[in-house]
């Protein structure tokens, strides 16, 4: 995807492998990500437009003039399945009232910021933007999602990266977020045993092996 936007056609095998990213240290393959500056909202409006709008990719990000394209991988999708599917779990036996809101575009012309997240929920009612948001991020780089959420000011963005989860509550004053060890708007999910189960390779055993912890810890 990188190469044939850089280059204006479709790129050879060699030239394409040259700009794809480096295997994480455990072989499979990280997202990647290509930041275009200086590009106008209405452009930005105009290239989503131009994709389509039910596309499954490629993911836009846009921050105060910058872009940030990105394709997933199959562990980049995996994960986001995983957690999707525990998180379900953790609702229904829990009694929470959700709606989720998966890929939803999220825009705001007047504060300049679009984003496209992984996965994300309303606690309740539906509402204008998600609550909840979650992130994949298997490489490091582009826009700041922490200030694109900030300007919907989302209550928590989740990452997964570095094979855990990283929470981040929004601030009272709505600042800024800052890291916490226990999700605010989930205080009974026990994130160690999501993190246990997130790391399990068969989709069955995870489900199963978060399960039993939630029955567990009742």
């Amino acid at each position: 995807m990188v190469a044939s936007l850089l280059t204006g056609q479709p790129p050879s095998r060699e030239f394409a492998e040259l700009l794809r990213p480096e295997p994480l240290p455990d072989g499979t393959d990280p997202e990647e990500r290509l930041i275009v500056c200086g590009l106008s909202w209405q452009r930005y409006l105009d290239l989503d437009k131009a994709l389509g709008d039910d596309r499954p990719g490629p993911r836009f990000y846009y921050l105060d003039g910058d872009l940030e394209i990105m394709t997933t991988s199959n562990e980049h999708e995996r994960i986001k399945t995983w957690i999707g599917d525990l998180l379900a779990d953790y609702f229904f036996e829990t009694g929470a009232e959700i709606m989720p809101r998966g890929q939803a575009t999220m825009r705001l012309a007047l504060k300049e910021a679009g984003a496209e997240p992984d996965e994300s929920w309303c606690l309740g009612k539906e509402k204008e933007f998600p609550e909840l948001v979650l992130e994949i991020a298997l490489t490091s780089g582009g826009v700041s999602k922490l200030e694109v959420y900030r300007r919907f000011a989302v209550p928590e963005v989740w990452f997964w990266r570095r094979n855990a989860l990283e929470i981040f509550a929004l601030r009272p004053d709505g600042a800024s977020h800052e890291r916490v060890s226990q999700s605010p708007l989930l205080p009974q999910l026990d994130v160690a045993l999501l993190e246990r189960c997130v790391r399990i390779a068969s989709w069955r055993e995870a489900r199963g092996a978060f399960r039993a912890g939630l029955e567990a810890g009742r």
